[in-house]
């Protein structure tokens, strides 16, 4: 027996590789310390693992991809603006690709996806009782 809005939407897999590709551009742009470089690779990994687990139906997951996404664009800002030909361009090109992938995550299918996944059903969530 499937449940309904239990099957992965088609916005999912699309929304997973725009947050990795996103992430893994801005963190091109962190060149700067050796501490800084470290750190933004670090919240990359951390980003993907989270990517996949929501990609997987995981709630607490989209929102983690949601903030780290956010975090790492923020975090690699300074070091993109320091380069003057393709810095800001390519952090252009990191939230072009990474912000859709987040949205996506967000649309009315995923969302019931998620809760499907996560066991919570629409009624329950909109605090109406059956």
């Amino acid at each position: 027996m499937i449940v309904e809005g239990s099957r992965r939407p088609r916005s999912v897999t699309p929304a997973v590789v725009l947050v990795m590709l996103g992430t893994l551009v801005a963190a091109t742009t962190a060149a700067g310390p050796q501490q800084a470089a470290t750190l933004v690779l670090l919240l990359v990994a951390v980003c993907f693992w989270f990517a996949v687990r929501a990609g997987r139906g995981r709630r607490g997951a989209r929102t983690a991809v949601t903030c780290l996404t956010a975090g790492i664009l923020v975090l690699c800002a300074p070091f993109a603006l320091d380069d003057p030909l393709y810095g800001g361009a390519t952090l252009l090109l990191a939230a072009v690709l990474a912000v859709p992938g987040v949205v996506l995550l967000y649309l009315p299918d995923a969302d019931a996806y998620l809760r499907a996944r996560s066991g919570e059903h629409a009624e329950n969530a909109e605090g109406v009782e059956g």
